[in-house]
């Protein structure tokens, strides 16, 4: 009788889930400029025209907060993502010289940086006695010279960790982890790792 009514209650929860999802939302606040970031800026010693295209994930709906694994509970959005990663983008190139400079869809420049976005996910788990809050990101990125694509890099990064809670600010660092780290991948693949000479 007790495993039939666990059963049962179970059965019930995973039907609930679903519906309350659509109820419950968490929003990820907008990235928070880390401090030092503007002197960086000041300092640096080029400039780094990037473009960020959207594409498809012009909705901000990133994934679900779930209980046991897999009943989702609660949905996740990040309505700042391309905000997000420009800034992310603006600390990793920050980092080695360069002030990043935003530029439009047909805007020309000498020489140009691209990230052209495919997919991110957020999602927290619930592991029973431990949360994993994870982010996953992939982009193309392409450097431009003078309008002709002269490189591309498939970047992808996944990140994720074991914590206490799945909550707001845990997503939000699996996020900043994912979009920080992408960054780096991607100067990395463009070869963009020393500070210019001056």
């Amino acid at each position: 009788m007790v495993r039939h009514l666990r059963g049962l209650g179970f059965k019930l929860l995973s039907i609930a889930a679903p519906i309350l999802s659509g109820c419950f939302a968490v929003s990820l606040p907008p990235e928070t400029p880390p401090d030092g970031l503007r002197k960086l800026t000041q300092l640096s010693d080029a400039t780094l025209p990037v473009r960020i295209k959207t594409g498809d994930l012009t909705e901000s709906f990133r994934g679900f907060q779930y209980l046991f694994m897999v009943i989702p509970f609660s949905r996740v959005y990040t309505p700042t993502l391309r905000e997000d990663l420009l800034l992310q983008l603006s600390v990793a190139a920050g980092m080695r010289g360069y002030a990043i400079a935003e530029v439009g869809e047909s805007e020309e420049r000498p020489l140009v940086v691209e990230l052209d976005l495919k997919s991110l996910s957020v999602n927290g788990y619930d592991l029973l006695f431990v949360r994993k809050p994870t982010a996953t990101i992939s982009f193309m990125a392409r450097m431009y010279e003078r309008g002709e694509v002269i490189r591309e890099c498939p970047i992808e990064y996944r990140a994720t960790d074991a914590a206490q809670f799945a909550f707001t600010t845990e997503l939000q660092n699996a996020l900043t982890e994912a979009l920080l780290q992408s960054s780096y991948q991607t100067l990395d693949c463009f070869e963009i790792t020393h500070i210019p000479a001056g």
